[in-house]
């Protein structure tokens, strides 16, 4: 028997604290492909939607394309944008039969309107299809999962691995669900619980054994139960002022075999676990101790390949602003020689040295225009245009490997020993391609420098003789005392006396 399903993406995470906001342009930069557009740009790729194009062909799915929306993180979705992606949507979606609906989330999105971005589209999926049809979505791992998400969505499944090299698998795992649900073999629901933490899980990472490494541990052995589909950790999203930023546990389960209570004490067992380990988070180096490091590791013995630093807090991944100087005066200041830098967001500079053209010799100001309050300030440093690019590249992967992104106009400026890749739009510096759009290899450098936290480990991992995360004064520190928050639910951790926590609880 055939199924016809739909499939839709709207996603971005939002960084509250951005004083930018997202809109059309953006999604445009990332992908926001309609109808066959979608199969086109993303059969074979390392997407969710990649996996769901492989579940048509492995179940026979009749697929309905509806719209892919993707954008770099940043602030809030504009209403004018969230209205035109709600038009598509309700015009592909009218009139059909439908018999399961696949939807692609990142978890951590806020529009103008709404502070949980995927609550505001479920009711309006609902609204068109009923409340009767299997929905199915995949989750970022990252996602600030409200608890009552649970009413409007039968599975939910998120990613296990960051940096995120399992998005095609988790499409495939939620397509599998999706399988059964319109089979009528499983009756799936979900059951989502959150301890009172911003933070924890130390933040996702799965790169070395930790506390998410040991809460999925704990996850798979509840999956083995009978009856319980599926189990995921999210770590959550500290940049988000909103009532559920945080960790969670979801708990997908098959209600024809598994009780509502019983479902939910997984979840806060899943829960008391994150919570045990929430002083377990990796450190990142203060920018005073760099100088220190990099003259340690070129002293010592070490592994062919460059020494990798990730500008840890001003990451585009976190929707900070990718234009933070902190680090490249660091960098200047310490005479380093054969050194890449990317990206540095900075279209005003990109549009005087295209102007200026191959080869021209100026002085710019660099850095810093969105918020000079944030990242050091603006910086003037004279250097050669070696290169100048439309900045549109295919992820190498293994994250997005196959999927377009673009960094818009950019170009390669050569300042006292540094390329850098200065960019027209901010795009987290996740993989080698990216450089590749300026003419700049990685791995002919000593010191490659990129805007990221973690993600940038799955393609520059393999190339690093070692690698160091630098936190300074970016919109993405760890520092979670530096944002002021004022709508996430009170009391919690770490803003709050633990006593009184535990008292709440």
């Amino acid at each position: 028997m055939s199924f016809k399903v739909a499939v839709l993406e709207f996603n971005q995470e939002t960084n509250t604290f951005s004083k930018l906001k997202t809109g059309f342009k953006d999604f445009q930069m990332c992908h926001y492909f309609k109808g066959a557009a979608i199969e086109d740009n993303c059969r074979g790729t390392n997407s969710e939607i990649g996996g769901f194009i492989d579940c048509c062909d492995r179940y026979g799915w009749e697929s309905v394309y509806t719209v892919a929306a993707r954008a770099e993180p940043g602030g809030r979705v504009d209403e004018e944008t969230r209205l035109r992606f709600v038009e598509d949507v309700t015009a592909a979606l009218n009139g059909e039969k439908l018999d399961g609906v696949f939807i692609v989330f990142h978890g951590a999105m806020c529009t103008e309107t709404a502070d949980d971005a995927q609550i505001q589209l479920l009711e309006t999926v609902r609204g068109i299809v009923g409340s009767d049809l299997p929905i199915a979505a995949t989750f970022d791992l990252h996602a600030n999962s409200a608890p009552d998400m649970a009413a409007l969505l039968d599975i939910a499944v998120s990613f296990r691995t960051y940096p995120h090299v399992d998005m095609a698998e988790c499409g495939h795992k939620a397509g599998a669900l999706l399988e059964a649900a319109m089979r009528r073999e499983i009756t799936p629901a979900i059951a989502i619980r959150q301890p009172p933490m911003i933070n924890g899980c130390n933040d996702g990472r799965t790169t070395h054994a930790c506390a998410m490494t040991e809460l999925l541990e704990i996850a798979d052995a509840i999956a083995e139960e009978n009856g319980i589909l599926a189990t995921s950790i999210n770590a959550g999203f500290y940049d988000a002022d909103i009532h559920n930023t945080g960790p969670s546990a979801v708990i997908c389960y098959d209600k024809a075999r598994v009780a509502d209570a019983d479902a939910i004490a997984h979840a806060e067992r899943l829960c008391d676990e994150i919570w045990r380990r929430r002083e377990h988070q990796d450190q990142q180096l203060p920018l005073a101790a760099l100088p220190g490091a990099i003259a340690k590791h070129f002293a010592a013995k070490r592994e062919p390949g460059p020494l990798v630093i990730a500008d840890f807090s001003d990451n585009p991944g976190c929707g900070a602003y990718s234009d933070s100087t902190c680090l490249l005066t660091g960098l200047l200041q310490a005479g380093v020689e054969n050194a890449a830098f990317g990206a540095m967001c900075d279209p005003a500079v990109v549009a005087e040295l295209i102007e200026a053209g191959l080869g021209a010799e100026r002085e710019v100001t660099l850095g810093c225009k969105i918020d000079p309050a944030v990242g050091g300030g603006p910086i003037r440093v004279r250097g050669t245009v070696q290169a100048i690019s439309d900045g549109r590249i295919i992820f190498e992967g293994p994250m997005f490997q196959g999927l377009p992104a673009s960094l818009g106009p950019s170009v390669r400026f050569h300042v006292s020993g540094i390329d850098i890749l200065i960019s027209s739009e901010r795009q987290q510096l996740l993989d080698q391609n990216l450089f590749r759009a300026v003419g700049i290899e990685p791995a002919r450098y000593d010191i490659v420098v990129v805007k990221s936290q973690q993600h940038f480990r799955a393609a520059f991992g393999p190339i690093a003789s070692d690698i160091i995360e630098v936190d300074a004064d970016g919109l993405s520190t760890a520092n979670i005392g530096a944002r002021a928050f004022k709508r996430v639910r009170r009391p919690i951790y770490p803003l709050d006396r633990e006593a009184e926590i535990v008292a709440a609880r």
